[in-house]
């Protein structure tokens, strides 16, 4: 009997790839960022109920404005003075300057994305989802309380990976700021710049009185928990995979396929949700590997590829043991074997 010889590259795969690999110590870990994406709710409470005080006709928020950075960078801060945009933004609800000002930071390196939404009347709400990496995890978002002469609500660097884990959700109670740009005391003041500008400042007396004006509410959406890295795969050398951001002494598996789609389980002490294809009733028929995490969370691979795999496309995906309910799952690796 004649077999189609993509089928015996797909059984020497399989003998190969289901052999549980030999760890070796990681020469160093898997230098790429995790990627997640998040939606922040404004949810806007500040009425005539909640602030009585002189509250103005035509409560609203502009639109939403900030971006992601990395934690050391500050956008705006407390005890500082206003940057240019962070004044616009504050008294005229523009986005314009600081828009800018994000780009600037961007392309210094220092930021990553730009967030930009829309505002809402009061009480109300707005949505946002934008994406986030590991290396850029700090998230700064403003908007002016209108109307004021100088006054918003933020966020100031809120790190939403922290010890190599993506938080779920994460409540902001919002304040009332200053931006010592203008001395105006009241909603409806006129403008009065600042000589010279006062550094910001939080609001505690009139008219709010330490009364709070809103939420933010950050929630993961999806999320890379895992970073993989894959060698170019030459067919009959050897190639070398680490996982890495895994939990120190905890088990990764690393699956292989040759095409995308969904693979769930909930099983036990596993809880994948992979995007790749797989028999989930004999999953080691395309088990790379698994064993245990360093103390690091690094876990690191190597094996010789079948010479008779030149030409497939591999597509590779790893996960955690003993996540459940949630799951940790790291990105797809595509790789043509050469």
């Amino acid at each position: 009997m004649n077999i189609p010889s993509h089928l015996l590259t797909l059984a020497a795969l399989t003998t190969a790839f289901s052999t549980t690999w030999n760890a070796v110590a990681p020469a160093q870990s898997c230098d790429r960022a995790l990627n997640a994406t998040y939606k922040v709710t404004f949810t806007a409470d500040w009425s005539q109920q909640t602030h009585p005080t002189d509250f103005p006709n035509n409560p609203h928020f502009s639109g939403l404005i900030g971006g992601s950075h990395l934690p050391n960078f500050s956008i705006w801060e407390v005890g500082a003075l206003a940057s240019n945009g962070i004044e616009s933004m504050a008294e005229t609800g523009s986005k314009t300057a600081l828009t800018q000002e994000v780009n600037n930071a961007i392309s210094a390196g220092n930021a990553e994305y730009l967030l930009s939404g829309s505002g809402t009347s009061s009480p109300g709400s707005t949505s946002l989802t934008f994406d986030v990496t590991s290396d850029f995890p700090a998230v700064s978002l403003v908007s002016m309380i209108a109307p004021s002469p100088d006054w918003f609500v933020g966020v100031d660097g809120l790190e939403l990976f922290q010890n190599d884990r993506w938080l779920d959700e994460v409540v902001i109670t919002l304040m009332p700021f200053d931006s010592g740009t203008d001395d105006g005391t009241t909603y409806t003041s006129g403008n009065a710049n600042s000589n010279p500008p006062q550094p910001i400042f939080e609001i505690t007396g009139y008219p709010f009185f330490g009364v709070p004006i809103g939420t933010f509410t950050f929630t993961k959406i999806s999320s890379e928990d895992l970073a993989l890295c894959v060698d170019t795969l030459v067919a009959g050398q050897n190639a070398t995979l680490t996982v890495s951001h895994g939990t120190p002494q905890e088990t990764v598996a690393i699956m292989w396929s040759t095409s995308l789609g969904s693979t769930t389980a909930n099983s036990g002490t596993w809880c994948v949700d992979f995007g790749i294809v797989f028999p989930p009733a004999n999953p080691y028929s395309q088990l790379v590997s698994f064993g245990n995490c360093n103390v690091n969370g690094d876990y690191q691979v190597t094996r010789p590829v079948p010479a008779s795999a030149a030409g497939i496309t591999l597509y590779l995906q790893a996960a955690e043991e003993n996540t459940c309910p949630d799951t940790r799952m790291s990105n797809i690796v595509t790789r043509v074997v050469l």
